[in-house]
């Protein structure tokens, strides 16, 4: 509604202060008017779209809701997910076990024997068979080059040019190849309070990871530590048997010994049983998570449609749409009892597995049939709700998991051409009439007033002049009244 400015009423003030006119405050009384016309329908405008502006929120808590639900059949997705494999090493200082597939690791032990670990070729560099007196000490008189071989008998060689002539630049040239020669250089302190270093050559596990070293310096200023006889650690290869099998690897953490395992060996002259464990809690969980979900659904309809609260605008918000949350929840209880397309040996459902629905249509999980089907056709509830599948998507020309075909039909609902979204969207566009409208009717009480004050303007007009007529003639009477008298 349009505000009176006090530009509005300076001329029923004037009036008014003469004492001239009627006396009515003629501004007042036209938009008192102009409201009594104009204020029911502006009154209903503004009721719709508040009303319209709280559905907005309703929708949106009841998305969010359905889109929760839809997650929950998410984590049923996917076959690796449902059985979790846990494993323990029945000697864990010896060696490590960790599940690295879900889907390729089996139950089962593996009984490992441990003989002999896999090491990586270091070789020390030391200046005419002494240590170099600090990381910094100059080594050469002039530019200088080393030379990698790997692997050492018949490998390629590699030619390292050294321009800072410390040990320092040496390991940092080193180092500079090494995603060509494998091998890495470290700078060790060999006195318990002096500076002395050497440094140390390390290349990478496995008997076939050799390497041989040289440089071009000679006399005084010659590296030694380049032969095989100055080693501290031959090359070697892991050695185990593993289920009477004899195994080697060129390192210490495979994972192909166990079929989706990574074994990590720690000693040798060692034994232990790998132990891998199917644990079915994690579909139970997931079961679980979509029931409570489910259900979390259900009681927020019942408040959106429900009793209105005055303080709590979302309480009854949707209290105009049951047909609508109705279809939803229809829509919902439809996909929940679905077949599979993928059901096995005759396994194609969720109430088969256990699910059951309660009075007011809360789910819940029949424990002792879930509990019994779980131990005899784990494999079939897991083809019924994934097709054995990983990662599947609404593309997949295959038969779908049941699960997927859920969160497909609850995207219906939640997506960006869901029917929710829709709703929304229509609303919105609501709120825009409803805009336009009010500014409508405020045009149109601004011509009602507009005219109201025409009106009384005009009478304002009338009555100043019949009064300023009848003051003429009291006085006239006056005045023949005076003169008679004085006679």
């Amino acid at each position: 509604m349009a505000e009176v400015t006090s530009k509005d009423n300076v001329g029923s003030q004037i009036t008014q202060a003469l004492s001239a006119g009627s006396g009515v405050n003629i501004q007042e009384l036209a938009t008192t008017l102009a409201n009594a016309e104009s204020i029911s329908g502006i009154s209903a405008v503004n009721a719709k779209k508040e009303t319209t502006e709280v559905a907005i929120s309703g929708y949106a808590v009841l998305k969010s809701s359905v889109s929760s639900l839809m997650r929950s059949f998410k984590g049923l997705e996917d076959a690796e997910t449902l059985l979790t494999k846990a494993s323990n090493s029945s000697n864990t200082s010896a060696v490590d076990a960790a599940v690295v597939s879900q889907s390729l690791a089996k139950a089962g032990t593996t009984q490992i024997e441990v003989s002999a670990l896999a090491q990586a070729q270091q070789n020390v560099i030391v200046q005419n068979g002494a240590a170099f007196a600090s990381p910094s000490a100059t080594i050469a008189s002039g530019a200088f080059s080393l030379a990698i071989t790997t692997p050492a008998s018949s490998g390629t060689t590699t030619n390292i040019a050294v321009s800072t002539l410390t040990p320092t630049g040496i390991a940092s040239a080193i180092n500079a190849q090494t995603d060509t020669t494998g091998v890495t250089a470290r700078l060790i302190n060999v006195s318990a309070t002096g500076t002395s270093v050497k440094i140390v050559l390390e290349g990478k596990t496995g008997a076939a990871n050799t390497f041989a070293f040289s440089s071009n310096l000679t006399g005084a200023e010659a590296l030694g530590g380049g032969a095989l006889a100055d080693h501290v650690l031959p090359a070697a290869n892991l050695s185990v048997t593993m289920n009477g099998i004899s195994v080697q690897r060129d390192n210490n953490s495979p994972s192909d010994l166990v079929e989706g395992m990574k074994l990590t060996f720690k000693t040798s002259g060692s034994t232990a049983n790998i132990v891998v464990n199917e644990d079915t809690s994690s579909l139970k969980n997931s079961l679980n998570t979509m029931i409570q979900a489910h259900n979390d659904f259900l009681t927020l309809t019942d408040y959106l449609v429900g009793e209105a609260d005055p303080d709590d605008e979302l309480a009854g918000s949707l209290s105009g749409e049951k047909s609508t949350i109705n279809l939803i929840k229809n829509r919902i209880r439809t996909a929940l009892a679905s077949t599979s397309e993928a059901a096995s040996n005759g396994i194609g459902t969720l109430r088969q597995i256990g699910l059951e629905t309660k009075l007011g249509g809360t789910l819940s999980l029949k424990a002792a049939t879930f509990d019994a089907i779980m131990l005899t056709n784990f494999d079939d509830i897991r083809t019924m709700l994934t097709a054995d599948t990983n990662g599947q998507t609404s593309f997949s020309t295959s038969d779908k998991g049941l699960a997927l075909t859920i969160s497909e039909s609850l995207d219906t609902l939640v997506g960006e051409t869901g029917s929710i979204k829709a709703k929304e969207t229509n609303a919105a566009k609501d709120i825009v009439r409803y805009d336009e409208q009010l500014v409508d009717l405020n045009e149109r009480f601004e011509s009602i007033k507009a005219r109201y004050l025409k009106q009384f303007a005009a009478m304002e007009t009338l009555v100043q002049r019949s009064k300023s007529t009848g003051e003429y003639l009291t006085g006239q009477f006056k005045a023949m009244e005076g003169a008679y008298s004085n006679k």
